[in-house]
Formats: C-alpha cells, structure tokens, sequence
C-alpha cells in the first residue's frame, strides 16, 4: 500500500471557505484526500477524488465508497475514475453499483459540438461532434493531440442505402490520414445525426483503417445500413466496446466480428432490425459462432435488440459457454415469449449474471414473476403481451 505521507500535490485546509490557517498546516497525503471527500463543496470531493488513487488500496476505497455520495457529479466521477484504473476490484465494485457503468462507453464523455471560436477545452471529459468541415477544423486546434473523443456525424440526407455513403468513406479516410495528430482519441462514433429522420438509410463500408489506424482506440459506435460493413483487423488489442445499430447487417460482418481478433472487447452490443423469417438462419449460424465465447474471451457485456428472432437468440445463448463468462445479457426490445425465457430461466449459467435485462418484449406477469426467482438482478419493464402490461422491478 502506498505511504500516506504529504506530496507535491497536496494543498492547505483552511476550511470550505475560510483561508488557510496562518501556521500553514498541511492538508496532505491520505488523511488530506479522507478530509476534504467530507467537504460540502463537491468540486472540492471531486478534486480529491482525483488524487485519491494515489493511495493505493486505501485510496480505492475512498473512490469506491464515493459512488453512493449524494452528489451525481462526484458518483460519475468516482465511476469513471473506477473504470480507467483497470483494477479488478473496482470493475467488480462497479458492477455491483449498477453493471451498466462497468463498461467503457461514448457516455463516459459529455457531447458538445465543436466550436472553431470556443476551440477545444477540457478534452478529456468531452465528445466533440464535427461533420467532415469542423473535422478539417477540429485537427488544426493546438490541443488536438488531447481529443479523447469524437462524434462523425454524416448529414447526407439523401444518403441511399444500398450502396456505401461517399459521405462515410470521406469520414474514413480523413480520420485515417488525421491518425498523426489525433494521438489520443480512445472513443469514436461514425454514422448517421441523430437528428436524421431516416437513421438507417445511409450506408457504412469499410472500417479496416480505422482499426489499423487507433490501435489504442477503446469505442467504436456506428450507427447505418451494414449490409456492406467490414471490420478487418489482424488484432487489436485495445478495443473494448463494440457498438452497432442498424436495420441490416450482413453474415460477412458477423462472421468478421467473430475473426477480427479483439481480445480485450468487454461490450457487444448489436442493435439489428429489418430482418425476416428467411434471414434468422444465416444470422443465427453467424451469431453463434460469437456465443461459442472464444473469440471474445474477455466480454462481459452482450446485448441483442430490435431483432424479431429474440425467442432463437436467447435459447442459443443459454446452450453456449458465453453464458458462463458474461455478467450483463441484454435482450430488451425484442419479441421475446414464453418459449425464449423458459430456455434462460432452464440455464444454471444465468444465475451467474449480475444482470439479466429482457424489458421491453412479450412475456406475461407470471413468467415474469419466475425470471425474479433467479440469482441476479432482473429488469423486466413494459412488458407487452395479450394479457398484461408488466411495469418494472428490480430484484
């Protein structure tokens, strides 16, 4: 454990808005940072919070014991502090506060669109929105080389899906040739605006050089039409959040998912619509090749949604050894029945979730009410079925 002695860092109490006591008395080292988490200024927890990890285990509690503080801005704070320290004990502390925080996400960074006159401040907290020109803007800032987080956003309205957006391939190919001075982008998003009124309509290609270009890059979200995505990539061993929402995605982009060599990914998350019965075959071969887990040896996060074969996927996963290794299966927004939660009610491997989340399908209050006899937390809301609306619990 760390020494608890003053460092360089340390600063002066002098109260919450007194000033500092004539005799100087420090305010350091361990017993400092234990003192000002007790302030009422919650820039002043926070700021400590930030020194907290100085400390070793004794100072990961402190961080850890900070995510029931009263303020949101401090438990955000101490969640992400958490996150970026890689340390086994904090991710499981996550985990156990709420499982959905124990993974790197685009909402670790607030948005904020990029302004040439504001330029770029505070870097590590924000997610800078730029379309192709404030991209050629964003790169000539002076602290560009601090960006940790970007949001592309193509505006081709008249985006046709079926064929891939020049539009997208313009964003490729700038971020690509922007590597050298995007030197610290860990999070990206690539796709349509979210103010777009035809979401899935423009079409993504290749993201080979993205992967090849960000080898410390940890997100990577696109939202479009994938019937043409490809996701090549020897290894990259930095990737740990995968997101993709579309209406259509194609067997050769699954089947690169499963053979593109991520070994640290921890989230999976597959928002699929616009399927029919005459796909799920296809899909469902490509899928399990994912839920046979090795390829993806470290996730613990899988999420599966807007598909209309819920009923299939559940089933699969509750055979697989992915089950075994996951903490988090997400299958709201589905069509989830009685058929598909009987198969993971049935699996002694989802008593080892810490959350089973299937809100949002078809499944009537009785199989509910046996979903919450599991070993984990169950969220169940806004169930519809012929029988009832179920509202949401936890358990």
């Amino acid at each position: 454990m760390a020494d608890n002695q003053p460092r360089d860092f340390d600063v002066i109490l002098g109260g919450d808005t007194a000033p500092p006591p004539v005799a100087g008395v420090v305010l350091g080292g361990f017993e400092g940072v234990k003192n000002r988490l007790g302030s009422s200024n919650v820039e002043v927890r926070v700021a400590a919070l930030s020194e907290a990890l100085n400390y070793g285990d004794a100072g990961l509690d402190l961080v850890i014991e900070a995510l029931d503080d009263s303020s949101q801005k401090v438990q955000l704070f101490a969640g992400r502090l958490l996150k970026r320290s890689g340390n086994s004990r904090a991710k499981e502390a996550l985990l156990d506060y709420n499982p959905y925080l124990s993974c790197t996400k685009l909402d670790d960074w607030v948005r904020e669109d990029f302004d040439i006159q504001t330029g770029i401040t505070n870097a590590d907290a924000k997610a800078y929105a730029v379309n192709l020109e404030k991209l050629k803007l964003i790169v000539h800032d002076s602290k560009v080389n601090e960006v940790e987080a970007l949001i592309c956003e193509n505006s081709d309205y008249r985006a046709n899906a079926y064929s891939v957006n020049s539009e997208f391939d313009d964003f490729v190919t700038m971020l690509f040739n922007y590597r050298d001075k995007l030197i610290n982008l860990k999070a990206l998003y690539l796709g349509t605006a979210s103010q777009h009124c035809y979401p899935y309509r423009l079409g993504l290609g290749d993201l080979s050089l993205i992967l090849e270009g960000y080898p410390n890059l940890e997100v990577l979200e696109i939202k479009g039409y994938c019937n043409y995505l490809q996701l090549e990539s020897k290894r990259h061993n930095k990737l740990k959040t995968l997101i993709i929402d579309t209406e259509n995605i194609s067997c050769k982009a699954l089947t690169q998912i499963y053979y593109s060599n991520f070994p640290n990914l921890e989230y999976l998350e597959l928002d699929v619509s616009g399927y029919d019965s005459l796909d799920t075959t296809n899909i469902m071969q490509c899928l399990n090749r994912i839920f046979a887990g090795h390829s993806l040896p470290n996730l613990i996060y899988l999420g599966l949604h807007k598909n209309n074969f819920t009923d299939k996927i559940a089933s699969a996963i509750a055979k697989s050894p992915i089950i075994e290794q996951l903490a988090i299966l997400d299958l709201s927004i589905g069509n989830l029945t009685t058929k598909g939660a009987e198969a993971l009610y049935r699996c002694p491997g989802v008593n080892n979730l810490h959350l089973l989340n299937v809100s949002r399908n078809h499944l009537s209050s009785d199989v509910v009410e046996n979903l919450y006899c599991l070993n984990c937390q169950v969220i169940a809301e806004e169930q519809e079925s012929e029988e009832d609306r179920y509202n949401s619990v936890w358990e």
